[in-house]
């Protein structure tokens, strides 16, 4: 079963949300498109980072170079990453070096001085093109040879265009773009349950707003000059291909009333939650023992501090945040 992907739409159609998305889609699909075992991913050598290097038949190595967008120096870099490879020769026990090393790009168009540099060099590169197709609701990963066209790979990918209509018909505003895009790669109940928390947020008062911040979206007012009095926060975390939900609540067991953003590790695909802990680093580490929580101040061994926590339905958190909020406000 193919993994989930993170795509976004632009004017010019769907991309990858970014090059680490490309690489690991290409990574888990090694065997399928070029017939390669995967090997490791960003190998450092001699000041170099190497997208992916893998193995085909008699472990011979394959050399990966990826761009999310046209890029008119990756002849360059392979070249350099052969020269370093060949030197070093690391991974000996995986790789045999007396084997032609595969040179591989894949971008999804090429400047014209890499053609110039691919003509005039004497290594054999393998460059290829690749685009997003989308077709009867269906994401799909074109890939072609630049001089071959029989080398065309047509891989599915594991996305959904989503859209949140307002089925309440209230005043509760549409969704951007960017969090459309991050929720295409959850489960169609995560994006149900993530789309009920929203609506309850939205519609519990309208000086909430929806902002887009750092590529995080923060439900928050506007007070001020550039202020914000934020409730909650979605953020997309790149290696789960989960959205990471914050809320501003009251830490714990604290003789003053501190609110902190805290991360919330939520269970069964958003509806209730485990623990939180605020996020800030150095400012409270936590341990979960059965049903309590056991905190600790930094400087102070000896103090610690503990509360029971229940797995517990989100939509009362999300209350309790709301009500916080209101009463910052007010």
């Amino acid at each position: 079963m193919n993994k989930n992907v993170a795509l976004r739409k632009t004017d010019q159609g769907w991309k990858f949300i970014d090059e680490s998305e490309l690489e690991t889609f290409v990574w888990d699909n090694l065997k399928e498109i070029f017939q390669l075992k995967p090997l490791t991913r960003q190998l450092s050598i001699k000041g170099e980072i190497c997208d992916i290097l893998a193995i085909g038949e008699n472990n011979q190595l394959a050399i990966i170079e990826l761009k999310n967008t046209e890029d008119r120096y990756v002849i360059n870099q392979l070249t350099r990453y052969y020269d370093n490879l060949l030197e070093e020769q690391p991974l000996k026990t995986n790789i045999n070096y007396d084997e032609q090393i595969r040179l591989l790009a894949i971008c999804p168009s090429f400047h014209r001085h890499n053609l110039i540099d691919e003509k005039h060099r004497r290594l054999n590169f393998n460059l290829f093109t690749f685009f997003i197709l989308y077709e009867n609701d269906e994401f799909y990963f074109h890939l072609s040879h630049i001089h071959n066209k029989s080398e065309t790979k047509i891989i599915k990918i594991n996305y959904q265009e989503v859209n949140l209509q307002n089925q309440e018909n209230d005043n509760i505003p549409e969704p951007p773009r960017l969090l459309l895009d991050l929720l295409g790669s959850l489960t169609n109940t995560e994006i149900e349950n993530l789309r009920k928390i929203r609506h309850q947020i939205l519609s519990f008062d309208h000086r909430l707003e929806e902002l887009i911040v750092n590529k995080s979206i923060i439900y928050a007012s506007k007070y001020g000059k550039d202020k914000m009095r934020q409730c909650m926060e979605f953020c997309f975390d790149r290696k789960s291909k989960k959205i990471l939900l914050f809320l501003w609540l009251i830490i714990p067991n604290r003789q003053n009333k501190t609110i902190a953003r805290m991360q919330i590790d939520t269970t069964e695909e958003y509806l209730t939650y485990w623990r939180y802990a605020p996020v800030k680093e150095g400012s409270i580490f936590w341990e979960k023992f059965f049903n309590h929580i056991y905190y600790m101040v930094p400087g102070n061994k000896d103090s610690f501090f503990k509360e029971e926590v229940f797995v517990d339905d989100i939509k009362f958190l999300v209350d309790n945040a709301l009500q916080i909020w209101l009463e910052r406000i007010t």
